[in-house]
């Protein structure tokens, strides 16, 4: 395999052509006839165009089919843009529910393209939930072909274009699966967005613009998030306007700080094109991450083990220096005491009593239970679900909260009155289940919180997992006040 050509195969100028090609300023016919003069040895102009021209699988980093992440197609409104908006949505796989820092993705002047898809599952790898916007939706989206992308980019109603990434910003941040943690990461065009989107939302927590145009310095002072610029050595075309505007993001008091890396041309982040530095590009994302981590305080779920349920006390909680997590200490119910990192973005659930004549038919409940011999479930605490988890779950299987005990997510059919108890009739997805609820069983049900309940003495139910080497809490369920969970 011949080795990868870099920006140092090509003259200066002619990658100072081939950016004009790219950003619009010169068509394609353009761009051969003045390439010419640059071919030699056989290579012609129409071979320098396609040798700089993106090669996507040459690129990519993370599989489409990554099995360590959720991937999604989703449609969001757009009402003071061009109306329905297609996104590329990615999650870590293993998060589930857990909610997560979101940051939005903002392409190039081609639309979304398979290497931004592949940068959206790479912050997906690194902890966050990432969205990715196509602005050429309304015109088919990205057509497949660089060309024609940015052909129909020229067509676009650039203020319709600016409201759909608002939109997608104010629709992300929204999500149930969020934080309400907000970033935004974009190239060329895209890193343009993220400075006009920071001038824009209040709530953007961080922004990570790549060599990307400036807004009019005026507009600095509407800058609330810090903001991590990033910007190549040759790139006159971008680099004109940054002095005026950082003057006035200091002048504003706006956190930021820039970077420009040394004999890099604009693009050098994008590993499809010679216009790729390894070093640089690798130094700047790393530098990303970090920002983001910092700002939008994500702990990566990558290279995570198995889950486990720990059931316990809290003893302390504790902060860890120059980090996004802190330390969570429980006595587990055997008597051991187990030692937790504790991501600052781990959901909490508050978990408190309710009646057994809460139940109806129709809720959605867990049920830990012990097997009768006659095929009957006598339960041992019953947990109703809010609404919203209807479903989650559902089925039959065994359970650790006592040696041989069960656990059925279902859908209460009926409930009667019985000399010892109530007795709950249960249908879930592949059958259905007769249980006993004694008088004195616990039924509780459970609200978001946050964790400041995690205070010693607390009662705690943990999902716990292994990452990067690390045993780390996931997701908690807390008992206020001295409420001591079913156990």
């Amino acid at each position: 395999m011949p080795p990868r050509l870099t920006a140092s195969d090509f003259d200066q100028d002619l990658l100072i052509l081939f950016d004009a090609y790219v950003h619009g300023n010169l068509d394609r016919r353009g761009f051969l006839d003045k390439a010419q003069k640059f071919a030699k040895a056989g290579v012609t102009a129409a071979g320098l165009l396609a040798s700089l021209s993106p090669n996507f699988a040459a690129g990519q980093q993370v599989a489409k089919d990554d099995p360590r992440l959720k991937v999604e197609w989703i449609t969001y409104d757009s009402p003071a843009g061009t109306g329905k908006v297609k996104g590329y949505l990615v999650r870590p796989a293993s998060a589930s529910a857990t909610k997560l820092p979101a940051i939005v993705v903002v392409h190039e002047n081609r639309g979304l393209n398979p290497h931004i898809e592949d940068i959206t599952r790479r912050l997906a790898l690194d902890g966050f939930m990432a969205f990715a916007p196509d602005a050429l939706t309304t015109l088919g989206g990205y057509p497949g072909d660089e060309d024609k992308a940015r052909e129909l980019f020229a067509k676009l109603d650039q203020a319709k274009a600016r409201e759909d990434f608002r939109a997608a910003s104010l629709w992300l941040d929204a999500r149930a699966d969020s934080t309400g943690k907000l970033g935004a990461v974009g190239f060329c065009y895209g890193g343009g967005m993220v400075h006009w989107l920071a001038t824009q939302l209040p709530q953007l927590d961080a922004g990570v613009p790549f060599y990307g145009n400036s807004p009019d310095p005026v507009e600095a002072a509407r800058v609330k998030a810090p903001l991590l610029v990033q910007l190549a050595a040759t790139d006159e075309r971008i680099n004109a306007a940054w002095p005026a505007y950082e003057a006035a993001l200091k002048a504003a008091g706006v956190r930021f700080v820039m970077y420009q890396y040394p004999g890099t041309q604009h693009g050098f982040n994008n590993d499809t094109t010679p216009r790729y530095d390894a070093p640089a590009a690798r130094l700047a994302w790393d530098r990303t991450l970090a920002f983001f981590r910092q700002q939008l305080q994500a702990a990566p779920v990558a290279a995570a083990g198995p889950t486990v349920r720990l059931r316990g006390v809290v003893q302390s909680v504790g902060i860890t220096i120059n980090s996004p997590t802190s330390t969570l200490v429980i006595r587990e119910r055997s008597g051991e005491v187990i030692q937790l990192v504790l991501p600052a973005n781990a959901p909490v659930s508050e978990v408190y009593p309710i009646e057994l004549a809460d139940i109806k038919p129709g809720s959605y409940i867990g049920v830990a239970a012990m097997p009768q011999a006659d095929g009957t479930q006598r339960a041992l605490a019953v947990n109703v679900f809010p609404e919203a988890a209807h479903g989650t779950g559902e089925g039959h299987r065994a359970y650790d909260l006592a040696p041989q005990s069960t656990m059925t997510n279902a859908t209460v059919a009926d409930l009667v009155a019985a000399p010892d108890g109530r007795r709950m009739r249960l249908r879930y997805k592949d059958g259905e289940m007769a249980v006993m609820v004694p008088p004195g069983t616990p039924v509780v049900t459970s609200r978001p919180a946050d964790q400041s309940l995690l205070v010693p003495g607390a009662s705690i139910s943990v999902t716990a997992q292994e990452i990067n080497g690390r045993p780390t809490a996931i997701r908690m369920s807390v008992g206020r006040n001295g409420f001591v969970l079913p156990t």
